[in-house]
């Protein structure tokens, strides 16, 4: 299975959205860095969004974030999933303030062991299935982001529930999210087995995001 690590370095010179990376076809790809540099100064609020293949867009960080004068910020603490076509973006709310280092690890795309990233912007607040592990599969969940992209309102209680085979919930993670905050779900994977699923209720509706980023493996039992 080939693997191609790629950088990219940018100097975001414009406050429009810029295109960082864009996930080649027949490849995954894992945002393994994304390191943002205030060069000016200047406290300076960003947005990062992902564009699937669909021309969906999920906010990642919302513009209430902001890398501090002169300092430096790195965006995850884990690896972030991207699919073929997923198109990672940042914009700066100041032109000439920012520059990016991204480091990027792309790889075919698996057959028996394949990661893949589920994303929801959630349009009500019924609970949403975002993943079910295929028959004969393991499923490891990696690292789950959730961002409100509502910049003045709260979400209400969310909840992420993971469900077994039988039909019976288990709360995972569960809380507010206050207006514009984004945050990782979790510092170490998960184990999912056959049929059970992923499932997530927003407190409230249109203002809440989730990445999940998962490996599919064989189940060997």
């Amino acid at each position: 299975m080939a693997h191609n690590y790629v950088t990219k370095k940018l100097n975001l010179s414009t406050t429009s959205a810029t295109t960082v990376y864009t996930v080649p076809s027949e490849k995954t790809a894992f945002v393994n860095s994304l390191r943002l540099v205030e060069t000016s100064g200047n406290n300076t609020y960003f947005t990062v969004t992902i564009t699937d293949s669909s021309a969906n867009v999920f906010s990642v960080y919302t513009s209430l974030f902001f890398v501090s004068a002169g300092a430096e910020a790195e965006a995850f603490s884990r690896n972030m999933t991207l699919n073929e076509g997923d198109i990672l973006k940042v914009t700066a709310a100041v032109a000439d303030r920012l520059t990016i280092h991204a480091s990027i690890l792309e790889r075919d795309q698996g057959v028996n062991n394949k990661f893949i990233a589920y994303r929801n912007d959630y349009t009500s607040t019924n609970e949403t299935t975002v993943y079910t592990v295929p028959a004969a599969k393991k499923a490891i969940l990696s690292e789950f982001w959730v961002s409100n992209d509502d910049l003045s309102n709260a979400t209400g209680v969310n909840y992420v529930k993971i469900y077994d085979s039988g039909g019976t919930g288990f709360i995972m993670e569960q809380g507010t999210m206050a207006a514009g905050l984004s945050a990782e779900g979790m510092l170490r994977p998960q184990v999912l087995d056959e049929s059970e699923a992923i499932k997530v209720t927003a407190g409230a509706a249109n203002r809440l995001h989730t990445h999940f980023s998962i490996l599919e493996i064989g189940n060997p039992g």
